[in-house]
């Protein structure tokens, strides 16, 4: 009988990711800041402020997509194969 692993795939956020998840909390937060700010007294720092977190917004929804990390287990199991099944097959 032939061996039958399984494999099992996690992914996690490394440092990148993680302040990319910060970002992406964070800077909604404070652009909501800067609006009420601008509508309120209307100034060019407000302005420089919501201008800063849209481009952090984005900065940070990308740090999340390559601040991810994969850890792979592969065991060995002893369930049956399926005779029918090839490798590459799907």
């Amino acid at each position: 009988m032939p061996i039958k692993y399984r494999v099992t795939t996690r992914s996690r956020l490394n440092t990148d990711g993680v302040y990319g998840a910060w970002m992406l909390v964070i800077s909604p937060l404070l652009q909501a800041l800067g609006w009420a700010w601008y509508f309120s007294v209307p100034e060019w720092w407000a302005l420089g402020l919501i201008a800063i977190t849209s481009v952090t917004f984005f900065g940070g929804f990308v740090l999340v997509l390559i601040g991810r990390e994969y850890d792979s287990v592969v065991d060995e199991t002893s369930a049956p194969v399926d005779p029918k099944f090839q490798l590459g097959e799907r």
